[in-house]
């Protein structure tokens, strides 16, 4: 791994716990194990450093593999994508951390966000839609928003806090069986 994709995967954390504004080039430096010049040398400071992390967060949603053999039926199918990406989303709860965090701080996603991955992430929307068989008579724009908030907000629980909501064994195993139930409804 180079020294800058180490110091973005560790400040990632940082920035998702602290937020821009809580997080010094001092303590991102210590995360990443390096000193304050080197950030400097490769992000240009703490703002570039903080875009950067955006940007490979988004580099990873964008590059999610989904699955290429799906079943015949339309109902597996979007059970076994929406399975595919709780599961991304579980393993980088981080990234979830910090976008959700930068709303709310700014009330707005990053104008990279806006800008340069949303129409990205739209035509992967796209991709979606066409891989699940969805029809094309429909926008479905708004219900795929819907599924990535939900799937948003139950990644940033853990899963003591869920156990109140299921009498299953596995809460996080109850939930992403709910959002395969939920993606079937908004989806078709």
């Amino acid at each position: 791994m180079s020294t800058r994709e180490r110091i973005l995967e560790a400040c990632l954390p940082v920035f998702a716990d602290r937020g821009f504004a809580g997080s010094t080039t001092r303590v991102l430096a210590d995360a990443a194990d390096v000193n304050v010049a080197t950030l400097a040398w490769h992000f240009g400071g703490k703002a570039g450093l903080y875009e950067a992390v955006i940007d490979h967060m988004y580099e990873g949603l964008i590059a999610i593999e989904l699955p290429e053999d799906l079943p015949d039926e339309r109902e597996a199918r979007i059970r076994l994508v929406v399975r595919t990406l709780w599961s991304w989303f579980r393993a980088h709860r981080d990234n979830v951390r910090l976008l959700q965090r930068h709303v709310l701080d700014r009330d707005a996603l990053p104008e990279s966000v806006s800008g340069r991955w949303t129409p990205q992430l739209l035509a992967k929307d796209q991709e979606v839609v066409q891989m699940l068989g969805l029809s094309d008579e429909r926008d479905h724009r708004l219900a795929l928003l819907d599924l990535n908030h939900l799937v948003s907000r139950y990644v940033l629980s853990n899963a003591a806090d869920l156990v109140l909501f299921t009498d299953a064994s596995d809460p996080m195993e109850a939930v992403a069986r709910h959002l395969e139930d939920r993606a079937v409804q908004l989806l078709s």
